[in-house]
């Protein structure tokens, strides 16, 4: 869930991105939600295992555009957190433990991350949630963005946001930038925390009673980013406060909301939560990633869509061979792979980008890989089939223009007959004229007068119904 109600509030300020600008990005990937929206789909149909076929092809399509994922996966969860995660487990009635173990979560991403193995795909553990360590990796640099439902994630630190991922055609992804958000709706990290506070979260569901969303942010947007948890920490010893809500009829507007907000807010005395605020802004021991994409095990794949997919041979090595080829021709200098191009078929145009349709020596079937990555790795081969190319082409230029030079010929030909009006000299003329319909039959006519000894000029014709282009036209044909 996260914030309550903060995507309501960023919705604004997002930017709708197709997904091929992922390009040459490294992207962390909260699995644990494309694990939960597959789930939640999966009830609807009989396909099996839903969650990895979905991961495969989401994947599966970021790596052939050229970004590289990073998929984090939820370690250990926050004791904030217990009581929530026993609710959505158990129901209400349910009492809360002190340890909470999401064995049916830990078992998904067992499998998840076996699939990812197989596709060379980096997998790390998070500490805590994996919102936290995405966060963390893109507040520091590591990966450019990252993909998740949770806003929870602005709270640890996160800078850019893809949230609403969709692979379905040419893909894409709502983008949310915390430059953006901090210029247009004056919200920053702090402020994002305070909101938690003041309106619900994982770690307290409840807020404050009777605070609202558009309450919180006309009283948070008033402050500078970051004054404002010290502004709250010091809600019941802050004289000047305390003075005014004697008073609270002769203040300002800005002084009576904040007294509305501060007076139902410290009914709690553990108001505010320093351990959600610690929780947020905490920086934990993590380990060590690195954005790469290793070779992937197409033998290993085949067995797994096997059994865990019921994908047969052919299929599954139709599906996931476009990965294989499009490593080897990217990363593979050793040629690890085991694979060699065959021969370039023809080129071909995928979405918008210029490709090579290409067969490989191992498999029967072909994929389409862009021209560029082609020529890294094959520059001999891509040199002889453009050779061979061009040639082929400048042979079909020759032909043309030999072709064209005779009807030149031809056209000088026509254009030098003198055609008049003349009346008809005999009856046998007149019956030929009255079946010319069109310049063709009118050429045709001047051929079988010439048989009979007769002229053009013998014919009453218009000159501009004799259409030089429709005669050269007609012989062509």
């Amino acid at each position: 869930m996260g914030v309550k109600n903060l995507w309501s509030l960023l919705t604004p300020v997002a930017e709708k991105m197709p997904l091929w600008e992922l390009h040459g990005k490294a992207i962390g990937i909260d699995l644990s939600g494309w694990v939960c929206d597959s789930e939640n789909f999966n009830q609807n149909t009989s396909q099996k295992n839903m969650y990895l076929r979905n991961l495969f092809f989401r994947t599966s399509n970021l790596l052939l555009i050229g970004a590289i994922p990073i998929f984090v996966l939820d370690g250990e969860a926050p004791l904030l957190k217990y009581g929530a995660i026993e609710k959505r487990i158990n129901g209400n009635k349910a009492p809360i433990k002190t340890h909470v173990v999401r064995k049916r979560l830990n078992s998904f991403q067992k499998q998840c991350e076996l699939l990812l193995n197989i596709m060379g795909v980096t997998c790390v553990y998070s500490p805590g949630e994996a919102e936290q360590l995405c966060a963390i990796l893109n507040k520091n640099g590591i990966v450019n963005g990252i993909v998740t439902q949770d806003s929870d994630c602005f709270l640890y630190g996160a800078r850019v946001v893809y949230r609403n991922f969709n692979a379905s055609g040419n893909g894409s992804v709502d983008v949310y930038s915390m430059e953006s958000i901090e210029k247009k709706l004056k919200i920053g990290r702090n402020k994002m925390i305070a909101l938690s506070l003041l309106c619900g979260c994982d770690y307290d569901e409840k807020g404050v009673k009777g605070i609202g969303k558009d309450t919180a942010i006309k009283f948070l947007q008033a402050l500078d980013d970051d004054v404002v948890l010290d502004r709250l920490r010091h809600w019941r010893s802050d004289t000047v406060l305390n003075s005014a809500n004697m008073d609270i009829k002769s203040q300002t507007n800005e002084i009576k909301l904040e007294l509305k907000i501060r007076n139902k807010a410290i009914e709690n005395e553990s108001f505010p939560s320093e351990d959600i605020i610690e929780e947020f802004l905490k920086v934990p021991n993590y380990p060590k990633v690195s954005a790469k994409w290793i070779l992937p095990d197409i033998n290993a794949f085949i067995n797994f869509a096997l059994t865990k997919l019921c994908w047969e041979r052919e299929y599954a090595i139709d599906k996931f061979l476009p990965l294989l080829t499009r490593w080897h021709l990217l990363y593979d200098d050793t040629f690890q792979a085991n694979i060699l191009m065959s021969e370039i078929i023809k080129k071909r145009i995928n979405k918008g980008i210029k490709c090579y349709e290409i067969k490989w020596n191992n498999y029967e079937i072909t994929s389409i890989e862009p021209q560029t990555a082609v020529q890294r790795r094959y520059p001999t081969e891509v040199s002889i089939y453009e050779d061979m190319h061009t040639t082929s082409s400048k042979k079909i230029i020759k032909k043309v223009t030999i072709h064209d030079s005779n009807l030149f010929d031809v056209t000088n030909k026509l254009q030098s007959i003198n055609i008049s009006k003349k009346p008809a000299k005999s009856k046998k003329i007149n019956e030929v004229k009255d079946n010319i319909k069109g310049p063709l039959d009118r050429f045709v006519m001047k051929e079988k007068i010439k048989d009979d000894s007769l002229t053009l000029s013998d014919f009453e014709c218009d000159p501009v119904d004799l259409n030089i282009s429709d005669i050269i036209n007609g012989i062509i044909n």
